[in-house]
């Protein structure tokens, strides 16, 4: 397990309800020795967890309760982590996370109260997998693009201080002596949540959607910002085009923009456009997807960004799309009419995939994913014309694209694009017991004018507590790094 996992289990410890904790514990014996060994090499003392040998280590690991827990090892193990907790629960916290290339010479800090931790492994942003963080943590995947760095918290704030070399440990001495120590300014950032493929109408969407919004409003405050947050939703809003779910999805985008004092930029999908049977090469554009339907290109101009949002449904039958050479001359032509655009970042949003997609590893596989018939399903999903769309993208020099379509969240790189895929927001990807809804959070420098971080957001429908992040970091080379 990585300084990271620890870190992580050890804040669970901290801040998070018994269930968790009791949970990440529940690990292989040599982890568990492990992590012991780490939380002593910081001076961290969990005294119930010294106690337990291997052979008790397998009795806690088959107890399903804290009770069966204290009395089949006849330890009180509620009491003792609440000692833990009082010690720790009301203190100054940093975290210190080296850089990609980087290892940093150890150091510590003058203010002997603040508990630090330097993490020693360099940091692999795609490895990163972080499960169940409290909500202490949770912000922390938001920052990785500026790392190395201090991630600086108390129970109910937080902040992070880049540091680009051993200079910045002064600057970080200071930080934690000031007396506003989380009154700073965010940076030349702003967020961008992705959202695809809501199926709004359905009965079953209700409880899903609920759980959408409980988990945008905890990661809504820890994205700070001098801009507006925006959503781009990459396609089926709706489970089929009527016009009552229509509606549905019209107020839902109000939510949006008033809830989050968000704009929101959207494209149809296949369940938003077929309207006899599953043929689309006849559909009609009726009143419902009409009144949805808005302009072609979206300028934010906060950022010096625009979103082509492209028409992926021209045809094609069984959910196939395609776009069309007359559609991409016709943004051509719209581009052509803006201002000083190569001062512009582009994104190019659509609802069909471009490549295969490839499911995170934690998540259960279907039978037919790992066959052939799993193949002839994706080409059968596939965005028709997505050859001409790739040199389109090449030749337009645009680096960014999102989609959705697949329910499956993936990130990728390839020939100069930047391709991030949106998994379901209202679900479901299954891993054991848990339900995930998902939906991405892309973090953008509009100094650079270039994305620097993607957070992938697993949310279990049923079980709020349990949380997953992938971490992905979009330039390959992290500017951030000293020589």
């Amino acid at each position: 397990m990585l300084d990271y996992g620890f870190v992580n289990l050890f804040y669970n410890i901290i801040y998070n309800d018994n269930t968790v904790y009791e949970r990440d514990l529940k690990m292989e014996y040599q982890d568990f020795v492990d992590f012991k060994n780490w939380l002593h090499s910081y001076h961290i003392a969990i005294p119930i967890l010294d106690k337990m040998n291997e052979t008790m280590f397998m009795y806690f690991k088959q107890a399903k309760t804290t009770k069966q827990m204290e009395h089949l090892l006849h330890l009180d193990f509620t009491s003792a982590f609440n000692d833990v907790r009082k010690q720790y629960v009301d203190k100054t916290h940093v975290i210190f996370i080296p850089g990609i290339h980087k290892s940093w010479p150890d150091f510590t800090l003058r203010n002997k109260d603040v508990v630090f931790i330097q993490l020693k492994d360099r940091l692999i942003p795609q490895d990163i997998l972080t499960c169940d963080p409290c909500e202490q943590l949770t912000s922390l995947a938001l920052y990785m693009d500026e790392c190395p760095g201090a991630y600086i918290f108390t129970r109910d704030k937080e902040r992070f201080f880049p540091m680009r070399g051993e200079e910045d440990i002064e600057k970080l001495n200071a930080i934690l002596a000031s007396d506003d120590l989380f009154d700073y300014d965010p940076g030349p950032y702003s967020y961008y949540i992705h959202l695809s493929d809501l199926h709004l109408g359905s009965a079953h969407k209700f409880q899903a959607l609920e759980a959408l919004y409980e988990s945008l409003n905890k990661i809504y405050p820890h994205l700070k910002s001098h801009h507006q947050l925006k959503f781009l939703i990459s396609g089926d809003l709706m489970n089929t085009p009527s016009e009552k779910n229509m509606y549905q999805a019209n107020d839902f985008m109000n939510v949006l923009k008033k809830h989050y004092r968000a704009k929101v930029s959207f494209v149809l999908g296949n369940h938003d456009m077929i309207t006899i049977g599953l043929s689309m090469a006849n559909r009609g554009k009726g009143k419902a997807i009409a009144y949805l339907l808005g302009e072609k290109i979206q300028v934010f101009d906060d950022d010096k960004l625009i979103v082509l949002k492209i028409d992926s449904n021209m045809s094609g039958n069984f959910a196939r799309g395609a776009i069309g050479s007359r559609q991409l001359a016709e943004i051509e032509y719209e581009l052509s009419a803006i201002d000083h655009l190569e001062d512009y970042t582009i994104v190019a949003m659509l609802h069909h995939h471009v490549y295969p997609v490839v499911k995170s590893d934690f998540l259960k596989r279907k039978w037919n994913e790992h066959f052939i018939i799993g193949k002839l399903m994706d080409l059968s999903k596939a965005l028709t014309d997505a050859k001409n769309f790739t040199m389109w993208l090449k030749d337009m020099h645009i680096r960014y694209v999102v989609h959705g379509h697949k329910h499956v969240p993936f990130f990728m790189h390839r020939n100069g694009t930047y391709i991030v895929s949106a998994g379901s927001a209202t679900g479901s990807l299954k891993e054991s017991e848990s339900k995930y809804l998902s939906y991405n959070v892309l973090k953008y420098n509009y100094q650079t004018q270039r994305f620097t971080n993607c957070c992938i957001i697993y949310r279990d429908k049923k079980y709020a507590q349990r949380l997953k992040i992938e971490t992905y970091l979009f330039d390959e080379e992290n500017e951030n790094e000293i020589s």
